[in-house]
């Protein structure tokens, strides 16, 4: 008991003494009972406790913070596909990538039960009147190009407001529209736009 205790005393004073030396650890031997030796260099030895301080922890966890947010959109996939599709749409990767990933999770074979499919999520009606046949149906890059077509047009439509865009890329232009030009009062179509601008601006960053 008494021995616990007196760990328990050491622990809570190391834990005071670390913040005030500003080291990244602080450094505990306990190869010897009678006389235990903190220091803030390190020590070797199989006894040793090593005591990270505050700032270390404080390091880690902003380093862990920064390493989620910052997203190589190199990394992504289907990514060359995209760069092609931007090209000829004159969009900004970051855009399509954010859209698919909302719409698909950048899953080639995702479906809805209206029947929207692919990675953009086209609607049949949509993806034919963009000349994307059955045949082609199967084709991620046209799967892409023809979404990021249809997200030009409604960039254009709207007079280059995003926000609008995507709503009407989820809703239908006509329901933005209805709306006096905003964004359509579904749940759904709340939840989606700032998703998608989310990651955008997590990609452009």
């Amino acid at each position: 008991m008494h021995r616990l205790f007196y760990f328990s005393s050491l622990l809570i004073a190391v834990t005071v003494y670390a913040p005030l030396t500003h080291a990244d650890s602080v450094y505990v031997d306990l190869s010897n009972t009678e006389e235990i030796t903190v220091s803030s260099d390190q020590i070797e030895g199989s006894h040793v406790l090593e005591i990270q301080s505050y700032d270390e922890h404080e390091k880690q966890a902003n380093s862990t913070r920064i390493n989620t947010n910052n997203i190589n959109m190199q990394t992504l996939p289907f990514h060359q596909e995209v760069l092609v599709a931007a090209n000829r749409t004159a969009l900004e990767p970051a855009l399509i990538h954010a859209v698919i990933d909302v719409e698909s999770k950048h899953n080639p074979t995702a479906s809805s039960k209206k029947g929207a499919y692919g990675l953009m999520q086209l609607m049949p009606a949509t993806a034919l009147r963009f000349g994307l046949t059955k045949l082609k149906q199967g084709s991620h890059q046209q799967n892409i190009l023809v979404g990021a077509r249809y997200l030009k047009e409604m960039l254009v439509l709207f007079d280059g407001d995003v926000e609008l865009a995507l709503a009407a890329y989820n809703a239908g232009p006509g329901a933005v529209k209805k709306y006096h030009h905003s964004i359509p009062p579904y749940q759904e179509t709340k939840l989606y736009v700032p998703k998608v601008l989310k990651l955008y601006r997590r990609y452009t960053s």
